[in-house]
């Protein structure tokens, strides 16, 4: 064998170690937790739900689960647990669709028998949008980290930016003796913020009004039918040993205004209310809704924007949930539509942008 034919292999072999050594350590430290649960000699940061959450529900001991979007990021685990008797993981996907966090529930159940409560953020906002919409990029997905296909794997372990960034982080954490992240602060944006009404003024763009006044319609009932159906009811149906505490997300008084202004108002009611009487007729189905809370709702000390709230109404609302205050039932959910109803309707949202 001639002495360039030797250099090559020399070359591949050497290639061929590194590239499995590099597989393996990724694969040893996990940052992502692909393969197993968080090493007890490593400490690791949680940053990136998309990336970390289908690894969590696989992987974690746990028997509850906070779950939704970013209006569920402030929940703190440690304050659910201590209400409920529980042991949670917080696994929010911010501006997710329906679609994708039922998709990690279903996950986890298959994972987790030991299940036996759910606390679940349904946003208003995305109550009529198509049962399979995700609202992200697919063609940027992880998809690898969360099918079963090992040859896709390649882009996790001999991935340069997790060597160097996500393992690397692991070991910073470890070796600056800090604890990994824990679940109250996984996500948490709430210091990151200003609240108040000069920060919601400041990102709140008013929609031009007008008159004309949108109805809902029988198309609009069967999508949401369906968006419930396929990613709210059908899990709590086939798992009725799982309690689902599920709440409709408070907005502040300027998405109301906006409802207002784009002539939606009417519609989107009517559609909460639908929503409302689908789900209250599930046993292990606990609904709580707050927009009849008008103090809370128009003081935007509680807001960074229109939709946005502080993390002491997710205290709160654990709170409520734990003596079920706020829970909407087959006998009260149609009073509450009409107290609010009567109020979003008639509220004066010229007032909120006079001059002080």
């Amino acid at each position: 064998m001639d002495a360039d034919k030797k250099w090559g292999i020399t070359l591949l072999v050497l290639l061929g170690v590194c590239l499995a050594g590099t597989a393996a350590l990724t694969a040893l430290v996990d940052p992502f937790f692909h393969y197993h649960k968080p090493l007890k000699c490593l400490s690791y940061p949680l940053n990136n739900e998309r990336y970390q959450n289908d690894g969590i529900v696989k992987h974690f001991d746990y028997d509850a689960v906070i779950t939704g979007t970013s209006m569920t990021l402030n929940f703190k685990t440690s304050e659910l647990d201590e209400l409920f008797g529980v042991h949670s993981v917080k696994v929010s996907f911010p501006g997710a669709m329906y679609k994708e966090i039922n998709d990690n529930l279903e996950k986890a159940v298959e994972a987790n028998p030991d299940i036996r409560l759910v606390v679940r953020g349904l946003d208003k906002l995305w109550l009529l949008e198509d049962a399979d919409e995700t609202g992200y990029d697919r063609e940027s997905y992880p998809d690898y980290l969360y099918d079963d296909v090992l040859y896709n794997d390649v882009y996790y372990v001999l991935n340069k930016d997790v060597l160097l960034h996500n393992v690397k982080d692991v070991f910073g954490f470890t070796c600056s003796g800090q604890e990994s992240t824990d679940f109250d602060v996984y996500g948490n944006w709430m210091h990151a913020f200003s609240f108040g009404k000069d920060a919601v003024d400041a990102v709140y763009h008013r929609a031009d009004r007008t008159d004309e006044v949108q109805e809902v319609t029988d198309a609009d009932f069967e999508k949401l039918r369906e968006n419930l159906t396929l990613n709210v009811t059908n899990l709590a149906e086939e798992h009725p040993e799982i309690d689902f505490y599920l709440f409709f997300t408070p907005y502040s008084i300027y998405y109301w205004d906006n409802l207002n202004q784009t002539g939606e108002l009417k519609k989107q009611l009517a559609i909460e209310e639908e929503a409302a009487r689908l789900l209250v007729e599930y046993d292990n189905i606990y609904l709580f809704a707050f927009s009849d809370l008008f103090d809370m709702i128009c003081d935007l000390d509680n807001y960074k924007d229109e939709i946005h709230y502080g993390e002491e109404i997710n205290s709160q609302i654990l709170r409520w949930m734990k003596q079920k205050e706020h829970l909407l039932t087959k006998e009260n959910y149609r009073e509450y539509y009409e107290r609010i109803s009567e109020f979003y309707t008639a509220y004066d949202y010229e007032s909120l942008f006079m001059p002080d």
